[in-house]
């Protein structure tokens, strides 16, 4: 029987050494696998090696993004902004016989983000240049198709001339109608 509690002590200790050893090679091998991809995964993000390498762009793509972003930004500079007036201007026309009265809407049309800017910010200097210039033309002048073009031609030259006072730039490009009532 001793024999037998002996035998039996022994086959236990073969089996448990065996499990052990194989759990422990098993838990090794993962470990081992698990710190040999995270050691490259860093490796290769410093590295840039493969999986983060960095995609190398040659000096005429280069060339090409940066001639694109300033084209981009030239265009931005020479965008047409409108200047619109809240109000309508009423002004009363003189005629040979009786009084007239008009009212016209306009839109001013500048070139670039800094001239919007110049010219929002002198919105009431420009108003008033806009309603001295047409309240001192004539009815019969007005009724004409070149008196309203003339009209044009006065109000950008005088709203040019003030800016160019004031801003050193002429701000204005264009000037709009998009209202023309007359009585």
């Amino acid at each position: 029987m001793a024999k037998k509690k002996k035998e039996e002590a022994d086959g236990d200790d073969l089996e448990a050494p065996k499990r052990g050893k194989g759990l422990l090679i098993v838990i090794l091998l993962l470990v081992l696998i698990l710190l040999g991809g995270g050691g490259y995964m860093g490796a290769a993000f410093f590295l840039n090696l493969p999986p983060f390498e960095v995609e190398k762009q040659t000096t005429e793509e280069l060339a090409a993004i940066k001639a694109a972003k300033e084209a981009e930004l030239e265009a931005e500079q020479h965008r047409d902004y409108f200047i619109k007036f809240e109000t309508p201007f009423t002004f009363n026309l003189t005629d040979k016989k009786r009084q007239h009265s008009a009212q016209i809407e306009i839109v001013l049309v500048v070139s670039g983000s800094e001239s919007e800017d110049i010219a929002l910010k002198n919105q009431p200097l420009l108003s008033s240049t806009i309603f001295s210039t047409i309240s001192n033309q004539s009815y019969t002048s007005m009724l004409m198709p070149s008196g309203r073009a003339r009209l044009k031609l006065l109000l950008l030259d005088a709203l040019r001339a003030k800016m160019s006072e004031v801003a050193r730039n002429p701000v204005v490009e264009q000037v709009l109608f998009t209202g023309f009532v007359m009585q």
